[in-house]
């Protein structure tokens, strides 16, 4: 067996022990968690583990409880099994992970062929068990997007990729938390969005040079237009896409009394706990900040004078819409 490359990681506070045996996801995890490479941790840190392998098919049957129960299956096709205080991620596309929450590990195994590119496989190896695990240490990783422009911060929900009007922004001085996966942190009684590197797919415009090893149409907009991200900002709305876009842009703001409510119906991921208990954060961002339902055109300019209404009226003000 290949031996496992290790890396030490600071996430924004907890601290991360991550083993990876498989070469070709290295430069993805670089691309991920780089930027939070350090030395070591101070005395008394308690690090999350995490290691990830090859796929065999022995360990893997070692690692599964026969008590294990199904929990659900995620509209994408993931299921999801639980024991008391262990969870197992399974997923034909690309390998299996089994999560650990008393013990704050988990363990992932990649098929040698997934279905998935690199980039997805170490986001689904990674970043899912890792929003886990490190969530009861006060920060919450959410498959999302956050941007920023004269101090009004968004987090965007959407279950599809929104390259081109991250782009858009840029392009009209909006700078960028995150593209694909954002940090979110309780401070001073405020939902703080912190930075996550990654990259977004490019669905209009050049593909990446080649050797990115992230596989084709993935793009690096922070690379590309250097001073275009921002590292913290705290949320002020958060924008709620429906699937699809449509000949028109539409946004319309939601009820305060109703925003918990279609925060927790769009949470982006499934937040696993042995007793059920709901994250705060939902609760947070509905009490701290707008919350807007999202209808995207075909012109991903369209977005950018709905979220400049939103900012500047009234709260609770009726939708406003553009024509595509």
């Amino acid at each position: 067996m290949r031996a496992a490359s290790r890396r030490k990681l600071a996430v924004h506070g907890p601290v991360i022990d991550l083993q990876c045996a498989v070469p070709w996801l290295e430069q993805s995890i670089d691309a991920l968690l780089g930027c939070f490479v350090v030395p070591g941790w101070p005395e008394g840190f308690v690090p999350v583990s995490g290691v990830i392998r090859q796929y065999n098919p022995e360990e893997v049957t070692r690692s599964l409880s026969p008590g294990a129960k199904h929990l659900t299956r995620t509209e994408d096709c993931i299921d999801i099994y639980e024991e008391e205080e262990r969870y197992w991620l399974v997923d034909d596309r690309w390998g299996m992970a089994e999560i650990n929450l008393l013990r704050n590990q988990w363990r992932s195994w990649v098929l040698p062929q997934p279905r998935l590119d690199p980039m997805r496989v170490a986001e689904q190896a990674i970043h899912w068990p890792l929003s886990q695990l490190i969530r009861s240490r006060g920060v919450n990783l959410l498959p999302s997007a956050a941007v920023v422009r004269d101090g009004f911060a968004a987090l965007i929900l959407c279950p599809f990729g929104i390259e081109p009007e991250l782009s858009a922004m840029i392009s009209l001085g909006y700078r960028i938390i995150s593209q694909r996966w954002t940090a979110l942190r309780e401070e001073d009684g405020r939902v703080a969005l912190l930075h996550m590197p990654g990259w977004v797919e490019r669905t209009i415009g050049p593909r990446l040079r080649s050797g990115a090893g992230h596989g084709p149409g993935w793009a690096n907009l922070m690379e590309e237009h250097v001073g275009a991200w921002q590292n913290h900002a705290f949320c002020d709305a958060v924008i709620i896409a429906e699937p699809g876009r449509r000949p028109k842009a539409l946004l319309r703001e939601i009820a305060a009394a109703d925003s918990l409510q279609a925060l927790r119906a769009a949470w982006p991921i499934i937040e696993l706990h042995p007793t059920r208990r709901q994250s705060q954060l939902a609760a947070r961002l509905a009490q701290n900040c707008r919350v807007a339902e999202l209808q995207l055109s075909r012109n991903p300019k369209d977005l950018l004078p709905l979220l400049n209404n939103l900012r500047y009226s009234s709260p609770g003000r009726e939708e406003e819409s553009l024509a595509a």
